[in-house]
């Protein structure tokens, strides 16, 4: 059975997720969709609108037929990071090929990836300029593409658009390891990554349908998004930071400077100015807007922030990078019958597939969930209470 790939978040899973399942259905002969999926904490440092386990079920309602979890010691990272752990799970589930939305699908990223190769001296100079320390890696690459290759350069025009500098990543990490995994490209229709507002006829963004899933009030553009038919209650889709301050505040408070040292990328003496910003914060939009400045921006201090809050330390991550690569088990979140049947073909690999989520040996996972869980404002529910029924 050939099995496509999709590294996703589904957060929450809308109709642009469902076309691009449509896609790959229509454009590959491929036999099986899996999608190595972000748990409960998503990329940009945050909890999940929803549940990994309804989200799960959103997805193979809509056309996948098997969805991995990508743990959150993976799906919290930086792109790069993000990409390691992405691949890795598909490529443990034997995926023959990746697909990704990207704004421009005439990019050819295979020369992108020859420029960046060259351009590896370069990028680590400029990373102990203390002026381009100031930018985003993706800022700082697309500048050195532009002075090396000018304006035309596949590499600086993959860096223009969030979606692409993502599937760059991926490409990346596939033609750095010669991961026997081919990429298709998806061209993304409708509104840009990060458009605030939902417009008619076009497939609005996670962005958007987020901030109108937290509004106590919905409205009809929002249901035409979603890639469901069910109506959503106002109950539903309220999981946001706020939900977390208290108990952030509470882990900053007790925790000394000494032991915030050794949170995950607490780096450059920020342990300091998150102890002294504290208490002029009273919310925890107020605290980020406080610290953030040209040197760390909002979604680097989310991710920070969250690693405080689940207690994510630096030998916890150093640890876990050893087997990003080459996941030693995957915690399988739903499969419908198709997905049964390649899961078969799975047994007896090296990466062991957990269908019950009580059998997974990694703790720290069920920990991360239990905090989740039990912050949710949608109410706690057990993961065996929601788990999707897997047919």
């Amino acid at each position: 059975m050939k099995a496509c790939g999709i590294i996703a978040e589904y957060n929450p899973f809308h109709k642009g997720h469902h076309y691009q399942i449509e896609q790959i259905r229509k454009q590959t002969d491929t036999d099986v969709i899996v999608v190595a999926m972000s748990g409960n904490f998503v990329q940009r440092g945050e909890p999940a609108i929803e549940n990994k386990w309804h989200r799960a079920k959103m997805a193979l309602e809509n056309g996948a037929d098997l969805i991995l979890e990508l743990p959150t010691l993976s799906s919290t990272q930086a792109t790069d990071w993000f990409a390691a752990g992405g691949v890795g799970i598909l490529h443990a589930a034997k995926c023959s090929q990746i697909a990704f939305g990207v704004e421009d699908t005439r990019i050819d990223y295979q020369v992108a990836f020859q420029e960046w190769s060259t351009l590896q001296r370069q990028i680590k100079e400029h990373v102990t300029n203390d002026e381009m320390k100031s930018l985003t890696y993706a800022n700082r690459l697309s500048l050195i593409a532009k002075e090396h290759f000018g304006e035309n350069s596949p590499l600086y025009r993959l860096m223009q658009q969030p979606n692409q500098q993502l599937g760059f990543a991926y490409v990346k990490e596939i033609l750095s390891r010669n991961v026997p995994m081919k990429f298709l490209t998806i061209e993304r229709m409708g509104n840009g990554h990060l458009d605030e507002k939902i417009q008619d006829e076009q497939f609005a963004s996670g962005t958007a349908l987020r901030k109108q899933l937290l509004k106590s009030e919905r409205n009809y553009q929002l249901y035409s998004q979603l890639a469901y038919l069910e109506e959503v209650s106002s109950a539903e889709y309220r999981n946001h930071w706020e939900q977390y301050w208290l108990l952030l505040k509470y882990q900053l408070e007790r925790s000394s400077v000494e032991e915030l040292r050794m949170i995950y990328q607490m780096d450059e003496g920020i342990e300091y100015r998150f102890k002294k910003i504290l208490p002029q914060a009273n919310s925890f939009h107020d605290f980020i807007q406080l610290l953030k400045n040209k040197r760390w921006t909002w979604a680097r201090l989310q991710r920070l922030c969250l690693y405080v809050l689940l207690g994510i330390t630096k030998k916890q991550m150093e640890k876990h990078f050893e087997s990003i690569r080459e996941p030693k088990e995957v915690t399988v979140l739903g499969f419908n019958e198709k997905g049964r049947e390649y899961l078969k073909t799975l047994r007896g690999e090296e990466t062991l597939f957990i269908t019950n989520y009580a059998d997974s040996s990694i703790e720290a996972q069920k920990k991360f969930d239990n905090i989740y869980d039990i912050m949710n404002p949608s109410g706690y529910k057990s993961a065996q209470q929601i788990k999707p029924e897997m047919k």
